[in-house]
């Protein structure tokens, strides 16, 4: 403090949020000279890597230990049952944090920005105040100013977060102890994650969703197949159901209402997954003047830029599918856009790490057939690979969709071991305009689950081998 005052800063970049988009926008900036200033009010990483992505899948290749130890019996291996000690699991989960935190932490400093703590709101248009939570306040002036806040967990009506059993998945994260029953509100990625999860734990897992399929949105033949796996695990899923309320007890007591009477379900936690909304709090929009959609998203135009000349948004705050790939994707356009240069995407490839796996990208069969194009569909089963067979994974299948004129791929869905790394082949088609006959004339690695996506090539022109062409 000087006078009184709090002491200014004037940068070129402000970045407000330190999450997947925000600090690889702030490294590629600083990697084309420009002088950044990093806003973060907790942890660098953001949701993703603190209390989303980065702990769920390490608390998922837990669960997968536990059920791989079970089924080994069938390949002449015998395990005793697992104890689970949750404390130890936890603990191993936040070692794990907390070396990619300190990780992105040293990379900042290497690269020369300067990280600013404390929560950030506008002044001005491009004018923010840092308050820390000494109560010391740092004042900045930027050139540019990016906003990179995220999303939180959005808040159902009588599923409040903390009432009761009701918990979101950063609590979720945290349980010390395993709850004997738990509901899950919404069958998308988070909520299937931690069904997966606690299922495998031990949990006696029921999800309930609004839709008339788990992953809304996802082709149908997928989530289908996936569905189908979840139950034979022993996770019961209602479709088509709504949740009225939860009434307080030892079990709570979840009302739901499948449109014709009220089913009860009991469950010692309720986890609310039923989507994300714009982590704005605290921010003061209104003050700047930046414009945001009903929904409370910040608008945003050519370039990432909002209705502010040099204000610019990206990430979940935007809108747009919440993924953290995509916010970095966008920080690394947005910083070239910034520095004069032009970086463009559009495949943006979606993973979910249920067991088998869920990996998709562009456009399913559906949406490319409402959009009314001609198309060609090649649907292989994942036991047509013998990789599947040697890790006890057979169940799911490839779904490539392809363009009937032209033959450049326009999607793809995966529902098999290791779809999150399969995807990426598949991206690389959609993004490149590559064709199913590039793909086919690839040799692909034998045996692997990459061969997979190979034959479903290969099935568009009617030769695949390993499956009878259709």
């Amino acid at each position: 403090m000087v006078n009184g005052q709090a002491v200014e800063k004037q940068v070129e970049v402000a970045i407000v949020g330190a999450g997947p988009g925000g600090y690889v926008a702030a490294i590629r900036l600083a990697q084309l000279g420009r002088r950044v200033a990093l806003v973060e009010r907790e942890r660098v990483g953001g949701i993703c890597l603190n209390w989303g992505c980065i702990p769920m899948k390490s608390l998922l290749h837990a669960a997968h230990v536990v059920r791989s130890a079970a089924e080994a019996r069938t390949s002449g291996i015998v395990f005793d049952s697992p104890r689970i000690d949750v404390i130890g699991l936890l603990g191993w989960k936040s070692r794990i944090v907390e070396r990619l935190v300190r990780g992105i932490e040293f990379l900042l400093k290497a690269n020369g920005i300067e990280l600013v703590t404390g929560q950030a709101r506008f002044t001005g248009p491009r004018r923010l105040a840092v308050a820390s939570a000494g109560g010391a306040t740092t004042a900045i002036v930027a050139d540019k100013v990016v906003i990179a806040t995220g999303s939180k967990p959005l808040e159902l009506s009588g599923l409040e977060f903390g009432h009761g059993p009701v918990i979101d998945s950063n609590t979720a994260l945290g349980l010390v102890g395993l709850p004997t029953r738990l509901a899950v509100v919404g069958a998308g990625a988070v909520g299937l994650e931690f069904a997966t999860f606690f299922s495998r734990l031990g949990t006696k897992v029921v999800v309930i969703e609004l839709a008339d399929q788990i992953l809304p949105g996802t082709d149908r033949d997928v989530a289908a197949g996936l569905q189908r796996q979840l139950q034979r695990e022993g996770i019961d899923i209602r479709l088509k159901q709504t949740v009225r309320g939860v009434a307080a007890g030892s079990p709570a007591r979840v009302v739901c209402f499948d449109g014709t009477a009220e089913q009860i379900v009991e469950a010692d936690k309720v986890l609310v997954a039923a989507g994300r909304v714009p982590l704005t709090d605290g921010l003061d929009l209104n003050v700047a003047g930046v414009a945001t959609d009903e929904r409370g998203f910040v608008r945003t135009g050519t370039g990432y830029e909002t209705n502010l000349e040099g204000v610019y948004a990206i990430g979940d705050v935007r809108g747009g599918p919440m993924l953290a790939h995509k916010a970095m994707a966008e920080g690394l356009a947005l910083a070239e856009h910034l520095s004069g240069g032009r970086r463009r995407f559009r495949a943006v490839p979606a993973c979910v790490y249920t067991d088998p796996e869920v990996a998709t990208v562009g456009l399913s069969e559906a949406e490319a057939r409402a959009e009314g194009r001609e198309v060609k569909v090649a649907k292989v089963p994942a036991s047509a690979v013998g990789r599947s067979l040697t890790l006890g994974r057979s169940e799911g299948l490839c779904k490539l969709v392809v363009d009937a004129e032209t033959d450049k791929v326009i999607g793809a869905a995966i529902l098999a071991p290791q779809a999150d790394v399969l995807i990426a082949e598949a991206a690389i088609a959609v993004e490149l305009g590559l064709r199913a006959a590039d793909l086919g004339r690839v040799v692909h690695p034998h045996p692997t689950m990459s061969e997979l996506l190979f034959e479903a090539a290969e099935a568009i022109h009617g030769r695949a081998v390993h499956v009878v062409n259709r």
